[in-house]
């Protein structure tokens, strides 16, 4: 930083920012100017995604504002120079350099006449969007759905008899797409490197409510009415064709979405309205009718102009008829900001998928401290036993009903393909046949567990390529869908009787693992329309014959997927990629790549990127973030690592260590200890003690579920929650993420509905869970968060050892225990995170273990919460310390409300 000069910027905040937030802002904008890389912390509830939208953007106006000046800047400069007479003693010299400056100079003006035009352009769209916007736009959908539902049974009735004749055509390989689907890639992808974009910041979250967040705060800045910005998400999420979306899976539902756009040319046209228009009759079903290019481009300027979120640009794209995940494509191309998941970023492939072009662009990662697990599982490869089944006797029964149809190169990658399906089921069931074994789990190198499952000898890549230019995936899908399994056994009875027996075996298990709500289950989550008369005549879900379904357990396009994912991950044969083998009782077999390293896979958007910030609310330890930027733990000239302070004041958070509790009993809740009846009881009196004592809401957090269940039981058995329930209402974090918002919503009525004796409620959360993060406890809803004991993960477990002992080899000795230690103190900071939101907030945090007073344990907590952190303590002192706490906070509110009203 000494060697490069700090930029001085004016930066237009929506009010005055405070000093944290001015400080983060000049931070930022120095650290893109020089090309740096960043790690920033900035305590939530301190205004870091407004200071990120202000920081970012103002650099970005000032780089083209700087470039545009510079540019006419140099362009006088070159005419002076060729309108003076040159004194070169050569004339041909002369001539020389008059032709290069020449060019120069036309290169420029062109890189001027760009500019201007895009600004001229930008300024057209907003006028062709005012008027579209208040055009009327919302025209009565009904009627559009009804004509286009009787479009498609009109054409289902002309096409019956059609689709009796060649219902199998679509499901047979054709070798002659592979090359016309290169060809198209390949122009596709020469298109998008021609194409010179604008300079980009690139912002990504882990969640999409976050980055609508982002686009909420940008609306708040001054850049509103003069700022592209585009919300990248899948067609999983933009798709609002229902007969696609309900396909559910998004592999599925891409290979849907791309079958609907070839059809289109020969099956249907769609006019301007979005109206589906019969050219010829069709095999399946009529292209989508929100692929319109006329409505996806006017769908494209309303986003580049209107800043809208996912749920607008939805609204929007059913609005204008129009495609929400192609028009939000076409837009990044001339989108200032872009904002994505973390997912996006994580994988080349991902990034490829969406042509993703960070050369010299800035991106910028909020919620960075999961950013190493996104990574890993981007790169990961579960692949369950009930995968690999369903694959392979759906593989099978495929080759077996079509050999005669299929060309012999296509044939023989089949087999292959089913011959390394059936070696790594055969690995998993080779141990399984007893259901009362016990699961053990197994740790390979790339290199051994090729060899242990025979495959060694096979090249995957080939076989991987195959299986994605033929589309096989979707077509196994809809192979499984069109067949019900009583089909499936004639075929396999016909085709080769010695395989008969095994098939029935698998579907004799296959039946004893499931009942038939879970087949209606099945059904719903594979998308069959139940409402289709021939589907109708293969799947029967009725009380007198349950059995006959046109599903297996798990789809065979979906399966298949995963297969594909995990044989590309084997190509690498990595170093640091490793594979879990998990064997157990009867389809309880797993197969799982671990990436130990994900530093390599992000070198390359480090290299790419004109500069990478990661950001997030808690940092610390920023050992593992200074690693995934360098390579290396040293903190590398390059990384500019800003630590801010909370907005609030000091005496606003009271954080206590304790040791010992209301019996003098030492506080370690260490795996072994921690069921104890001494240590429950400890528990139970520590809470109703704190719930007498502390207004409004109580947030506990609890190392898992089921420490959270037995704490619960014990409360209720000792008449603790009883007592407690007389002072505050008590919730439990449910383990659906489809009741979060009740129970959340139940838990903010009973902290504001004070009546009585009735002091607010208890929330039991789990560290981890979903009210660990993301949540905001502001105010009285989170005036204590307690967490109790140390949330280490099982240092048991296989792939935990492994990670440890890598690191220990690679990095350092001692890494792979600090790595543990990390993941532990990580997940504790998120929970102390959710309370504290703004600069007039406060909370006490109380963190029970006496872990939590050692030295290099209280260095990784927050900050904020290190600022007036008591360690050490024994529960007395502590409700002595908590009491006052309370007592300054009720006295500072009174004496704030006496001066207003003195005002």
């Amino acid at each position: 930083m000494a060697n490069q000069k700090m930029m001085d910027p004016k930066f237009s905040f929506p009010f005055k920012p405070y000093a944290i937030q001015e400080n983060f802002m000049k931070q930022l904008y120095y650290t893109i100017e020089n090309n740096k890389l960043g790690i920033f912390e900035s305590p939530t509830g301190t205004g870091k995604s407004l200071s990120i939208c202000c920081g970012a953007i103002q650099w970005l106006k000032d780089n083209e504002q700087r470039n545009l000046e510079n540019l006419e800047k140099n362009i006088e400069s070159l005419k002076l120079e060729l309108n003076n007479n040159s004194s070169a003693n050569d004339w041909l010299e002369e001539e020389y350099e008059k032709i290069k400056k020449s060019q120069e100079l036309v290169a420029m003006q062109a890189k001027v006449h760009k500019i201007k035009e895009r600004i001229e352009q930008f300024n057209d769209m907003k006028v062709r969007v005012s008027k579209l916007n208040s055009s009327v736009i919302n025209k009565n959908m009904d009627n559009y759905y009804n004509r286009t539902d009787k479009y498609k049974k009109g054409l289902d009735k002309e096409n019956i008899l059609e689709e009796k004749k060649t219902e199998d055509d679509d499901l047979i390989l054709e070798e002659c797409e592979v090359q016309e689907d290169d060809t198209e890639q390949e122009s596709e992808d020469e298109a998008v490197e021609n194409k010179e974009d604008v300079t980009k910041i690139f912002i990504g979250s882990r969640t999409h409510s976050q980055l609508s967040q982002f686009v909420g705060e940008i609306k708040r800045t001054v850049f509103k009415d003069n700022m592209r910005v585009v919300t990248l998400a899948s067609r999983q999420h933009y798709c609002i064709n229902s007969d696609v979306a309900k396909l559910k899976n998004v592999n599925l539902i891409n290979e849907r979405c791309l079958d609907l756009q070839k059809s289109k040319s020969k099956s249907t046209a769609v006019d301007s309205d979005g109206r589906a228009t019969k050219k010829s009759k069709t095999k399946t079903c009529s292209a989508c009718p929100y692929y319109n290019q006329n409505n996806i481009s006017k769908l494209k300027e309303k986003i580049l102009v209107d800043i809208m979120d996912m749920e607008d640009l939805v609204k929007s794209g059913k609005e204008l008829k129009a495609c929400p995940y192609y028009a939000s494509r076409a837009a990044m191309d001339d989108a200032e900001v872009v904002l994505m998941s973390h997912a996006g970023v994580a994988s080349s492939g991902a990034r490829a998928g969406i042509s993703l072009n960070l050369n010299n662009n800035i991106l910028i990662l909020d919620e960075a401290h999961g950013l190493p697990t996104a990574l890993e599982n981007a790169n990961s490869a579960p692949l369950s036993e009930r995968d690999l089944s369903s694959v392979k006797t759906c593989l099978q029964f495929y080759i077996n009903k079509y050999s005669s149809r299929l060309s012999s190169k296509n044939l023989l990658l089949l087999n292959q393909m089913s011959f390394v399906v059936g070696k790594l089921l055969g690995l998993l069931k080779s141990n399984n046949t007893n259901k009362d074994i016990q699961e053990e789990k197994s740790i390979y190198t790339v290199e051994d567990f090729v060899v242990k499952a025979e495959i060694d000898h096979m090249n995957f890549r080939p076989i991987v390529e195959f299986c994605r230019k033929s589309r096989l995936a979707p077509k196994l899908h809809s192979f499984s869908m069109r067949y019900s399994q009583e089909a499936l056994e004639e075929e396999i009875e016909k085709s080769n009787s010695n395989k008969k027996s095994s098939f029935k075996t698998f579907l004799e298990n296959m039946k004893k693992d499931r009942d038939l709500k879970s087949c209606k289950q099945t059904v719903e989550d594979s998308g069959i329309n139940r409402d289709n008369k021939k589907e109708k005549k293969d799947i029967k879900l009725d009380n007198e014959n349950p059995q006959r379904i046109n599903t297996m357990e798990t789809s065979a396009g979906t399966g298949l997927y995963k297969i594909m994912e995990f044989l590309e991950l084997l190509c690498d044969r990595s170093d640091n990629g490793r594979v879990l083998a998990q064997t157990g009782p009867l389809h309880s077999g797993q197969l799982k790549y671990l990436l130990l390293n994900p530093t390599e896979h992000f070198a390359d958007v480090i290299k790419q990127c004109r500069s990478v910030i990661l950001a997030g609310g808690t940092m610390e330890p920023i050992g593992e973030f200074l690693q995934l930027l360098t390579g290396s733990c040293n903190h590398n000239d390059r990384v500019n690592v800003v630590k801010c302070e909370h907005v609030v004041p000091k005496d606003n958070v009271l954080g206590i260590c304790v040791s010992k509790g209301p019996s003098n009993v030492n506080l370690n809740f260490g795996y072994e200890n921690r069921m104890s009846k001494n240590l429950l009881a400890e528990v139970g009196h520590i809470l109703r003690n704190i719930c007498n004592l502390v207004p409004g809401g109580v947030v506990c957090f609890l190392p898992s579920y089921t420490y959270e269940e037995t704490v619960y039981e014990n409360l209720k058995a000792t008449g603790v929650l009883e007592s407690i329930s007389k002072k505050k209402s008590v919730f439990r974090e449910p383990k659906s993420a489809a009741d979060v918002d009740q129970v959340l919503n139940k838990y903010a009525k009973a902290v504001e509905n004070k009546q009585g004796c009735s002091t607010g409620a208890l929330m039991l959360s789990v560290v981890g869970g979903k009210l660990s993060e993301g949540l905001n406890f502001s105010d009285d809803l989170g005036r204590c968060v307690i967490v109790v004991g140390m949330p280490y993960p099982n240092i048991k477990s296989p792939e935990l050892k492994e990670k440890m002992k890598y690191l220990d080899r690679m990095v350092s000795p001692n890494a792979g225990h600090i790595y543990y230690e990390n993941l532990c103190m990580k997940a504790v900071n998120q929970c102390i995170g959710r309370a504290v939101r703004h600069i007039n907030d406060y909370a006490c945090v109380l963190l029970l273990d006496e872990r939590y007073s050692r030295p290099q344990t209280v260095s990784a907590l927050p900050s904020f919460v290190q600022r007036s952190l008591i360690t050490d303590s024994a529960f007395g002192s502590t409700i002595s310390n908590v009491a006052k706490f309370f007592a300054r906070q009720k006295q500072k509110s009174f004496n704030e409300s006496d001066n207003k009203c003195n005002k």
